[in-house]
């Protein structure tokens, strides 16, 4: 599993820098919607629906988050959080979180920290003159992990299958696309050209079989900041700047 070989090479940062076992404490907990992305002008974000919530690590004042289906509260120190078992949706939530606000602050990753209220249109305006500058001859794309702004801006420019996890999206007509499940997913990245994922797969469990596709891939969103720094993944993310 790619998380486990992004714990790897982060234990091997902390224990570089002497700080495995240094009593520094990280707390997490969840957000609530308007903490995590504010007042937004659409209702239809995956947070909004109550799927999903935004898991925030601190840092000695450095924050750090990442989208999970699934969550709980915790603090505990650099160590603890290296010791986590990441088997289940939750504890990687915890584990993502605080990757991402040990690399903010240490200087190795901008501030991995979800965008508010009119920025997330914005994003989905710079996200379309990306995909526009990105990929001029790419024509197939497959999007894993419904972000409806997302979605709008590649239906404009190019051909597109959806794939989610959400079984109420699944099925569903968006943009004039039915959402499929992840029973689709070869299919459509065999289809595809290139893939747009939701960085919450590291979190999910389904990034190694979007990367197994051998397919071009790009990870959209905060959560994927620190592991995709580590191990070179191409990412999307407005608030950090990779556009």
């Amino acid at each position: 599993m790619i998380i486990k070989r992004v714990r790897k090479r982060f234990m091997e940062t902390m224990d570089t820098r002497k700080m495995f076992d240094e009593e520094i404490v990280i707390t997490c907990r969840a957000l609530a919607q308007e903490e995590a992305i504010g007042n937004p002008l659409h209702d239809d974000y995956p947070i909004q629906r109550g799927r999903e919530r935004m898991i925030e690590a601190d840092f000695m004042g450095s924050k750090g988050q990442a989208f999970s289906d699934a969550w709980f509260n915790y603090r505990g120190t650099v160590g603890d959080i290296l010791a986590l078992n990441l088997e289940t949706n939750a504890r990687r939530a915890i584990f993502v979180c605080s990757l991402n606000a040990v690399m903010a602050g240490m200087g190795m990753i901008p501030p991995a920290v979800h965008c508010k209220d009119g920025d997330l249109t914005e994003c989905a305006d710079a996200f379309s003159r990306f995909a526009g500058r990105m990929f001029p001859r790419t024509d197939r794309f497959l999007l894993v992990g419904l972000q409806p702004r997302l979605l709008e801006k590649l239906t404009a420019l190019k051909h597109v299958r959806v794939c989610d996890l959400n079984p109420e999206n699944i099925g569903v007509p968006r943009c004039g696309i039915v959402v499929d499940g992840p029973e689709r997913f070869a299919e459509n990245a065999k289809w595809a050209e290139t893939i747009i994922a939701t960085g919450s797969s590291l979190v999910n469990g389904t990034i190694d079989e979007i990367l197994a596709a051998g397919r071009e891939t790009y990870f959209y969103g905060v959560t994927i900041t620190g592991a995709a720094c580590r191990f070179d993944l191409r990412q999307y993310c407005f608030t950090t700047g990779n556009i």
